[in-house]
């Protein structure tokens, strides 16, 4: 549809006005339009000689001003083009901005690919609409689908000869159709129609293997011949990147040299496919590089190869707003690579090189016979029975919304996500020593590397593979949906682009290696602990303040910003060198808070299994108290803890935000029965003694060595994530964030953890920051949107007052999956359930909605897991499993289109959620830049204090 604007003067606007109430009669003067007069300028007088004019009785001679779309400043076709600088325009007269047609390659009479072929003559043509004339293919082109192979010095295709191939058909027809299933970027299993994958045996011989049985021995390189170039090795699963690998595989420019010739090569037996003069094909090495070339030739007819479903029909939607923002919900914290954390708790992987059978397989070899080595799993979600460990494609008991230890974010599922409109996500590198140590010492694993840092940048190299995998399976690099970024900047143009901005974060309990180890004897608070080290008589760390060392804060940040982090997480679960945890567990992160800063020695490992495994209950916890002292020597520490305040009875308080309280009760040895043993007489301490039902909140407010860590994030920019911080400390950040100018942004990214305040909740948001909450459930999510959007109005105002612009409201969340968090519970509303297939971006809310005008409809499928053959092992429902994998966040969406009161202003907040983030971040790194350009951090003093005494409370 088209549309002009017809535009009127102040003049004329004036006398309609005048029209319509005055008291001056019409008559009163000749007609502007029969006056003899040129009023307009325009050098034209009167009717009909003045275009302005409609009659001679016509009062406003000035000429209608056609506003068109070639005219308007706005991108009308969405191509990122506007007025005379898109194609689609000839002249600012010209009221449609959509591109011409062109011909494609193959109809448009010209040489494209510069062969002497003019398309149907070109061998590249498979008919007029074919738009690409280049017969030729490039490394990529082979993923996923079916080629035949033909031997390039015979022409003869590739066939079934017994156990092995030999070049023999010499009509297409007749060819072995070769489904090409890609490991990595220019890497393939090469399957066959009696779904077996080519292998090479080591000898020079070849074998047919299962997909089940796949090694490295099945993954065949493919190059163009001729082709030099110099390609990166990309960051591998599992391995820390170093910062010279990240930046060459980044800076890589592909050249996609394109032929249609081929050699394949086995890495792993360092020889190459060839044919021999009986026209076997075999392997071999040749140190000149005269091997046999291939060529690949489209065919149908090949096995379909074991895969998971995104169950989803449609095209995700790309491109701007006419205002420029991008459209998307953004989840802010999650765990994609959290695969081998928790010293090997953790079962399945969100990809692998060979296939879905061996990401998301049976999980006994790592849970035991009927899951019963799920230490950690049965701890957490209290199910001590075990549970059944067939995987893909049946899933008797996982994936499922409470099962905490097995994959929940399969590339498949996430890809389900992107459609519906996911479209920023940030992963967390994430680690626990503590609940490491616990699992490697019942497993016997004593040699496995529990150190949090480690095993952070060990994940740094799994996300680089999975964004490898994933461009592997769309076609080249940059073409996979999940793109990894290093700045606000790339992230816009990577959402622009229609993909999921992924953004590197970390959350370990020690990060940059800063293990707090308790001194018992010790007379300095927190506030006044040497951050260097330097009195043996008091606290220290595994790292220090002093730079220039290898265990130096700033030497750490450095090698994670190497990595591609760019969103910190300080404090998670235990104190550290920086603060202090904030708390809201009642018992088992008490116990692991004292574990970390005291170890845990092989003595009361069977003890401590048995307590985790189990229901704590005060009689146990006694057993393990009294048994320590034989284990291990009293280093560690329980928190030492004040009383929290408390809503509605605090006096000056400001009440918290998405719950009426704050840290959590600790009622084991309960006060009078037992004496406080913290510093300065506080609970906690060496025993864990509170008061009864009391909530207790964290002591340990910021150290010199967080104030000197703090100012050194800020400086470098990184966007700052306050959760699981004592929620006294997020005060003393944000008057360290608010004494640089402009102010630092904070963000909180999956539900406070330890409690934030509505002040400190109004003072964020009016700083630039944003808060998402995890998504327990839709109802939930729904009503912390209303209620954080009334402090956004709260906020704003402040900003206001300060003078400044308002900021753009966007309301994403934190699914922490794979992050030993329950996803969203299973939706009730039996008067409104969920039918599958749904639509998004169709139909109300998404029609009032003008930002959803080019979006696409995409019909969502009801997730389900089917055999090779097709068949329906397993289906999930919202309604019945809630978010039982992660790509039931569309269906989440689905959920708050339905339930909401307000579909249409909740539905656009939600999909404000990445611009909100890109925002936020763009105003990060102005602040650092700021900072930077004035030498460093300003410190505002006084910053440092003690927590209030035990009972008091200081809003």
């Amino acid at each position: 549809m088209l549309f002009r604007v017809y535009l009127l003067t102040g003049v004329a606007l004036a006398v309609l006005l005048a029209g319509c109430g005055g008291s001056s009669s019409p008559s009163a003067a000749a007609a502007a339009c029969a006056d003899g007069v040129d009023n307009d300028g325009d050098q034209l007088v009167d009717f009909p000689a003045d275009p302005g004019c409609s009659s001679s009785s016509d009062r406003d001679e000035t000429d209608i001003t056609v506003v068109t779309q070639c005219s308007d400043g706005v991108d009308n076709d969405g191509d990122g083009k506007v007025d005379l600088a898109d194609p689609g325009c000839a002249t600012a007269a010209d009221d449609s901005e959509t591109d011409p047609l062109q011909p494609p390659q193959c109809d448009d009479g010209l040489d494209n690919d510069g062969d002497g072929l003019i398309d149907l003559a070109d061998d590249g043509c498979d008919g007029v609409g074919d738009n690409d004339e280049d017969s030729r293919l490039d490394r990529y082109t082979m993923a996923n689908a079916c080629w035949a192979i033909k031997a390039t010095g015979s022409g003869q295709y590739l066939v079934a000869d017994g156990s092995g191939y030999r070049a023999s058909a010499t009509d297409l027809g007749a060819a072995e159709p070769f489904y090409l299933k890609p490991t990595a970027l220019g890497k393939y299993m090469i399957y066959s129609a009696s779904r077996e994958l080519l292998s090479a045996a080591g000898d020079g011989s070849l074998t047919n293997i299962s997909t089940t049985a796949a090694t490295d021995n099945a993954e065949w390189t493919v190059v163009a011949v001729g082709d030099a170039t110099a390609y990166p090795q990309t960051p591998a699963y599992n391995e820390e990147p170093t910062p010279e690998q990240v930046a060459l595989w980044r800076g890589f420019q592909d050249p996609f040299v394109r032929s249609v010739d081929f050699t394949i090569a086995s890495d792993a037996a360092q020889s190459e496919l060839v044919v021999d003069d009986s026209g076997a094909l075999q392997t071999a090495a040749d140190a000149e590089g005269n091997l046999d070339g291939f060529s690949f030739e489209a065919t149908t007819g090949c096995a379909s190869f074991p895969e998971a479903e995104s169950n989803f029909v449609g095209e995700p939607f790309k491109g701007t707003q006419p205002d420029g923002t991008v459209l998307g919900h953004a989840d802010v914290h999650v765990h994609i690579s959290a695969t081998e954390f928790l010293g090997g708790a953790h079962w399945g992987y969100p990809f692998h090189k060979f296939g879905v059978e061996h990401a998301l397989g049976n999980c006994q070899g790592r849970h035991g016979p009927n899951g019963f080595g799920d230490l950690l799993g049965g701890a957490y979600g209290q199910d001590t029975d075990g549970h059944a460990t067939d995987g893909y494609p049946t899933f008797s008991d996982w994936p499922s919304r409470d099962n905490l230890t097995h994959e929940a974010i399969y590339w498949k599922w996430l890809e389900r996500a992107w459609a519906g409109g996911l479209r920023v996500v940030v992963n967390d590198l994430v680690d626990n020593e503590t609940l490491c140590e616990l699992q490697r010492n019942a497993l016997g694993e004593p040699n496995r590397d529990c150190n949090p840092m480690n095993n952070a940048g060990r994940q740094a190299g799994t996300m680089y593979a999975m964004e490898d995998y994933i461009d592997a399976q769309y076609g080249g690099p940059g073409k996979g949906f999940f793109q990894i970024v290093h700045d606000s900047s790339e992230a816009r143009s990577v959402i622009e682009d229609g993909k999921i901005a992924v953004v590197l974060g970390i959350e370990i309990s020690n990060l940059f290696n800063c293990k707090l180890n308790y001194n018992p004897a010790r007379q300095l608070g927190p506030e006044d602990e040497p951050a260097d080290n330097s009195n043996p008589q008091e606290n220290s760390y595994d790292c220090t303040t002093e730079e220039g060392k290898v265990n130096s804060i700033l030497t750490q940040m450095q090698r994670v910003h190497d990595w591609g982090v760019r969103q910190i997480i300080s404090i998670h679960e235990f104190d550290n060198a920086f603060g202090g945890n904030g708390i809201f567990d009642g018992l088992l992160l008490n116990l692991g808070n004292r574990e970390n800063s005291g170890g845990i020695p092989s003595g009361d490992i069977a003890e401590l299994q048995t307590f985790f495994s189990g229901e704590p209950n005060e009689e146990q916890l006694r057993q393990v108290l009294d048994n320590m002292p034989t284990t291990e020597l009293a280093t560690g520490e329980w928190w030492t803890t004040y009383d929290c305040a408390i809503e509605g009875e605090t006096e000056g308080f400001s009440g918290y935000l998405w719950s009426n309280n704050g840290g959590s009760t600790q009622n084991y040895l309960r006060q009078p029965a037992c004496i406080p043993t913290g510093q300065g007489g506080r609970s906690g301490g060496s025993t864990p003694c509170y008061p009864a039902d009391v909530r207790q909140c964290n002591a340990r407010w910021m150290t010199a060595a967080g104030l000197y860590t703090y100012s050194k994030m800020m400086e470098m920019g990184f966007v700052f994530d306050w959760d699981h911080m004592a929620v006294g400390m997020k005060t003393q950040a944000l008057e360290l964030a608010e004494a640089q100018e402009p102010a630092y942004p904070f963000v909180s990214t999956h539900g406070t953890f330890g409690g934030i305040t509505n002040d400190q909740a109004t003072r964020l948001l009016a700083n630039g920051g944003f808060l998402y909450p995890s998504n327990g459930s839709s109802a939930g999510f729904r009503a912390d949107m209303s209620e954080t959007f009334g402090i956004y109005t709260a906020a704003m105002a402040k900003r206001a007052e300060q003078g400044k612009e308002p900021l753009l409201f966007g309301f994403g969340y934190g699914t922490d999956t794979n992050g030993l968090s329950s996803q969203t519970r299973p939706r009730d509303n039996p008067e409104n359930p969920i039918q599958y297939p749904f639509t998004l971006f169709d139909g109300e809310p998404f029609t009032s909605l003008s930002e959803f005008n080019a979006a696409q409809p995409i019909s969502f499928l009801q997730p389900a897991s089917r055999s090779i053959d097709g068949e329906v092992k397993r289906t999930w429902h919202e309604d019945v499993d809630g978010n039982a994998h992660y790509g039931m966040l569309a269906d989440f969406v689905k959920e708050v289109v339905l339930d909401s009161e307000n579909p249409a202003q909740q539905t656009r907040q939600l999909f404000n959620s990445a611009e909100a983030f890109l925002q936020t971040w763009a105003l990060t790194e102005a602040a650092a830049a700021a900072i930077r350009g004035k030498g460093g951090v300003t410190n505002p003093g006084g910053i440092l204090r003690p927590a209030p005494p035990e009972g008091d409370y200081v809003p």
